[in-house]
């Protein structure tokens, strides 16, 4: 069965649209033809600039065929044909988002995980995970996640004192914001047999109390001697969890994701998904790079190329360093704030990457590597130029995962490179509370630069990296835009202020633009998504406000009203497992 032949197997009724888009109209001619609608009288952002702007657009078996201005559209003219008309009554309609890093599953998973974002202490933990399982049976593990252990690395991590006294029955594994760091109880720690004697990993360190007996807190991979341990979901909640994050992510205005560090399982779940036609958006795979035996098998097997864009598995996506926020970051000069506290860490070899990166030159995959701190980027660049040189030329589009921290010569490199810098607009303004104590006055210059990337002629994809910070279109939108936090701040002292670093904030054209256009193309697939344009799939949704129209600080109140993949809306999809 084709991977897409059963994702919209029922045509769109014309009366399930108007419901869908609140006051429009309808009308059909004599001579119908239900296989093709025209959206009229939108204000249509396109994205091509060609034709910044249309008023009216046709749709036919998912992809546009027709798009353009005029005060109306004549249904009787040869271009546009018999059709359904559609009368949006001026609302905006912009080409569906592309968020080009995400990890979806852990977004599904995380609705069945205690919610632990914004907690500021270990007293804040506990009461979420006392109301999150009141009564739990003795040795069912409690399973929380989203404490920021940038916060907590400015404030001093957590000891597992507390944990021990509210569970002492119950294993509990709590994941951080960004997955660098893991807190645990006695109990959680006894299963895996940590105890004093343990020995840090190569990879990794379980901080430790003044006797030497463990905190309770694993930063990096020394996570996965405790992880290891935990109850692993089957591949039908997988399966479960992917789908209801990807329609989560849907309705939010998301059409198309990049899933940043597909394991063996992961890859499983998508393409019996795909198979099953049961992908409500659309899916572009970066395999797990660090995972030597995946990818030696998909080298010998060619990346997967669907001709529909349902699922495209291409990516190579590779964890070298870690994160500023837990000190784990790889900097060229010591952290400014407390260095006897940072553990930089290699997640990978640089040998193996630059094999990886070599491999994936000669087989057509695109390298997408995590680097965080300015010498993490400055080896990934370093790298990235040594492992092209010894192929022929090509069109590689290799991406640098966050390029959060960067030295001065790296917005040149990477344009002269042809890569691509993928920053999250969120990680700015979620850091910005501790990231200077982290590098100080000058080099903070030189972090989440994304004015400057794009003055040196650099490509900017824009994302979010959920689930670890807000994560929504239009969330992500005014992140970029304004630099400021959700509550209009950029400060821990809640006053209000012009954003954080401002001089590197993306114009409303420019975010829209990097958040499809750009997104679509660090995806080899700009020709078919990103923007409106004939032939072009009608992937785009329905704005309650023009982006370019309301004040910045209102950006993130505009609503996504509706969403349509290939020309369907999204609140029609139902998975079929014929």
């Amino acid at each position: 069965m084709n991977m897409k032949s059963t994702l919209f197997k029922s045509a769109s009724l014309l009366g399930a649209l108007c419901l869908a888009i609140s006051g429009c109209s309808q009308t059909k001619p004599a001579n119908n033809d239900a296989e093709t609608t025209v959206y009229f009288n939108a204000n249509i952002i396109t994205q091509n600039p060609d034709m910044p702007r249309a008023d009216y657009m046709a749709v036919s078996q998912g992809k546009i065929t027709a798009i353009g201005l005029g005060d109306d559209v004549d249904i009787t003219e040869p271009l546009l044909g018999a059709a359904n008309r559609l009368d949006m009554n001026g609302a905006t309609v912009t080409p569906g988002f592309i968020d080009s890093h995400v990890h979806v599953r852990e977004l599904g998973l995380d609705a069945v995980k205690a919610d632990l974002v914004g907690v500021k202490n270990v007293e804040d933990i506990v009461a979420r995970l006392k109301a999150y399982a009141p009564n739990p049976t003795p040795g069912q593990w409690i399973i929380g996640q989203g404490w920021d252990e940038g916060y907590f690395g400015s404030v001093g991590y957590p000891d597992r004192a507390a944990l021990d006294a509210a569970f002492p029955d119950n294993p509990v594994g709590l994941e951080s914001l960004h997955g660098f760091a893991g807190f645990y109880n006695g109990a959680a720690l006894a299963v895996a047999g940590i105890d004093v004697n343990s020995p840090d990993p190569e990879v990794g360190t379980i901080l430790r109390r003044e006797n030497g007996e463990p905190t309770g807190v694993m930063l990096t991979l020394a996570q996965g001697l405790v992880n290891q341990h935990k109850p692993k979901r089957t591949q039908a909640q997988l399966e479960e969890a992917i789908k209801a994050g990807l329609l989560k992510m849907g309705r939010a205005g998301v059409t198309s994701v990049h899933e940043a560090g597909m394991a063996a399982d992961d890859v499983d779940a998508f393409l019996t998904l795909a198979e099953r036609g049961e992908l409500p958006i659309r899916v572009y795979g970066m395999l797990d790079g660090n995972n030597e035996t995946l990818m030696q098998d998909w080298f010998a097997r060619g990346a997967l190329d669907d001709p529909d864009d349902w699922l495209d598995i291409r990516g190579v996506k590779v964890f070298y360093d870690g994160s500023l926020g837990s000190r784990t970051a790889l900097m060229a000069a010591p952290y400014s704030d407390h260095p006897e506290r940072a553990n930089p860490t290699e997640r990978i070899t640089p040998d193996a990457v630059l094999s990886l990166g070599e491999q994936s030159a000669e087989h057509k995959f695109q390298m997408a590597v995590h680097a965080i701190g300015d010498e993490g980027n400055n080896r990934t660049l370093g790298l990235y130029e040594r492992a092209l040189s010894t192929q022929p030329a090509h069109d590689h589009r290799w991406r640098i995962e966050h390029a959060q921290v960067v030295l001065p010569d790296f917005y040149d490199r990477l344009a002269a490179l042809g890569g691509i810098a993928s920053v999250q607009s969120s990680h700015a303004v979620g850091d910005s509370g501790w990231a200077e104590d982290r590098v100080g006055p000058d080099r903070i210059k030189h972090a989440y630069a994304w004015r400057r990337i794009l003055d040196a002629g650099g490509r900017l994809a824009l994302n979010s990296d959920l689930p670890g910070e807000p994560w929504e279109p239009m969330e992500t939108l005014y992140f970029a835009v304004t630099r400021k936090r959700l509550d209009g701040t950029s400060a821990d002292d809640g006053t209000a202020d012009d954003g954080w670093y401002v001089d590197q904030a993306l114009s409303v054209n420019e975010a829209m633009h990097a958040m499809t256009v750009e997104n679509a193309y660090a995806a080899y697939q700009e020709d078919a998504l990103g923007s409106l344009a004939i032939g072009n799939w009608a992937d785009f949704v329905v704005l309650s406000d023009d982006p370019a129209a309301v004040a910045p600080d209102a950006i993130k109140d505009i609503d996504v009203t509706q969403t349509f993949v290939a020309g369907k809306p999204l609140n029609e999809f139902k998975a079929s497992k014929e």
